[in-house]
């Protein structure tokens, strides 16, 4: 009589995932295949968010010239301390707070991560804002459609704004839920970013602006913004009506609109 070969798990025996932060481990080895195939990550510095047990990590300190890691678990950073020990740079903290400039230095850099479900709006404002050269972010199905939303749309805000001013992005690879250990209760998807133009703008600047524009929908974008007077006529200057809401302009019409309010 023969048994059914169980999958090898994901993480250590002993273990117990935290739900509170959306630990569930990427364990297919065709998914881990194709994401380091995407993130292009030889001989480049690398970010990786949310390293987890390291499954992605194994291939990316490989490829990579320089790999920091950020993770917030402290049990999971001791298992990465002994499995890779001085090969990867590795930072105990939340990626909200975690100072990343510092970490990654003035060189190009790109970042790879399986973000958690219940941060990954926050965490993929806070990259944009960083604005690196590329990155290969592993994100539930839902939320991925915040790079490509078109202005009107029901999720169109900052996430797309930032991606369409600066990036070329594609879904690389559909990732069933059955993809992780343990299984979450939605399927993801791998998005790639790659900067398509020099970004002569403050990021994180930008990215403030972004929230305070869209932060109440339904208010024109010269209340929104504190009723600027240079704002009418730089909308007008662009083709659009005075009172127009940051959700009805497309993402270079706000860049320029930033870029008129916050002159170099």
């Amino acid at each position: 009589m023969t048994t059914e070969r169980q999958k090898p798990s994901a993480y250590p025996d002993g273990f117990v995932p935290n739900k509170a932060l959306g630990q569930n481990f990427l364990s297919n080895a065709n998914v881990i295949g194709a994401i380091l195939d995407a993130a292009q990550a030889i001989d480049k510095r690398v970010l990786e968010i949310g390293p987890g047990t390291g499954a992605l990590t194994e291939g990316l300190v490989k490829q990579a010239s320089f790999l920091a890691a950020v993770e917030k678990d402290g049990r999971l950073c001791e298992l990465l301390r002994e499995r890779f020990g001085e090969r990867l740079t590795l930072l105990h903290a939340d990626a909200l707070d975690a100072d990343i400039p510092a970490l990654m230095g003035t060189e190009p850099w790109h970042v790879v991560g399986n973000l958690p479900y219940y941060a990954t709006t926050p965490i993929v404002l806070r990259l944009l804002s960083l604005l690196p050269e590329s990155m290969t972010l592993m994100v539930q199905k839902e939320a991925a459609e915040r790079f490509f939303a078109e202005p009107k749309g029901r999720v169109y805000g900052p996430v797309a704004v930032i991606t369409i001013c600066f990036y070329d992005a594609e879904i690389v690879v559909k990732v069933p839920r059955e993809s992780f250990q343990p299984a979450p209760e939605v399927d993801s998807v791998v998005v790639r970013l790659v900067r398509n133009k020099q970004a002569a703008i403050n990021g994180e600047r930008f990215l403030s602006f972004l929230k305070q524009a869209f932060s109440m929908r339904r208010k024109t974008l010269y209340n929104n913004l504190q009723r600027d007077e240079r704002l009418a006529p730089a909308l007008e200057a662009g083709g659009f009506p005075a009172d127009s809401r940051a959700e009805a302009l497309p993402p270079e019409m706000l860049l320029q609109v930033f870029t008129t309010l916050n002159p170099e």
